[in-house]
This record gives structure tokens, sequence and C-alpha cells, in this order.
């Protein structure tokens, strides 16, 4: 089985990302960030864009890590960047990483899951109700 629910956003994302936001979009390989939360991290690129001092910030990762715990990693500074951050952080705290609704639980996915999925990424995920359930379907667990 392949992995359905990738943690990164594919070239075209990318792209439309570097075009819209320039210098604060990371490669490629360094967003590793499931599909739910993508528009979190789109939001997150705009308001950095709009800081007055942008041009002293760039953005070096950003990753989900269990149950939706983002993880910006940034070099420089401006005023304002540590907060609009910690806001994307927040708001990934209650975003479904599949879909981007409201997240209901965190579905666990310990090495047990790698009997009936080998190719399925480890980690706890936070879904809301509907994701859970075609989660469960579709992994077997």
């Amino acid at each position: 089985m392949t992995e359905h629910f990738p943690k990164e956003f594919d070239a075209r994302q990318h792209e439309l990302l570097r075009q819209l936001y320039g210098h604060l979009v990371p490669p490629l390989d360094a967003l590793r960030v499931r599909a739910g939360l993508h528009a979190v991290v789109d939001q997150m690129f705009a308001k950095l864009g709009r800081l007055p001092r942008r041009r002293d910030i760039r953005v070096m990762s950003v990753e989900t890590r269990n149950a939706a715990f983002l993880k910006v990693t940034m070099t420089g500074s401006a005023v304002g960047a540590e907060g609009i951050i910690a806001d994307a952080v927040d708001a990934a705290r209650h975003t479904c990483e599949h879909c981007g609704k409201l997240a209901r639980s965190v579905f666990k996915i310990g090495l047990e899951a790698s009997a009936w999925a080998p190719d399925l990424d480890l980690g706890d995920r936070l879904l809301c109700s509907t994701c859970t359930d075609e989660f469960r379907l579709e992994t077997g667990l």
C-alpha cells in the first residue's frame, strides 16, 4: 500500500507558493505538511509576506510532527513574524491533517501499524470524525 496521506506539497503547489510569496518559501523538500494543513501554511506565508521587514526573514522548513504539531524553522527576524508563526502552530492544533476541517480526535499509529500497512507514516494524526473513519477503512487499523 502506498501512502495515500502524504506529508508534502506537490511540485505545482510549491511553485504557486513561490510565485505568491517568493523568498519566504523554503525548497519543496522542506515543506513536509499534510494536505489538511496546507491552508494554514498558505495563510502563514501570506501574513509573513505582508510584514514591512519580510526580506529580513526566511522560512527554512515547515513540517508536521505527531498529531498536527507544526514545526516552523525560520532565520532572521521581523516584528510580528513570531506571532504569525505561533498563530499557525495554534491553528494546526485544531485542524484535521487530512481535510482541513475542525479536528475531533487523535488517531494513534504505532509500530503495530507496520504489520497492516508497512508504507504508512508512523506517528499520531489529528483528524476530524469523517477522516478518522475513512483512514480506518483504508488502512485496516
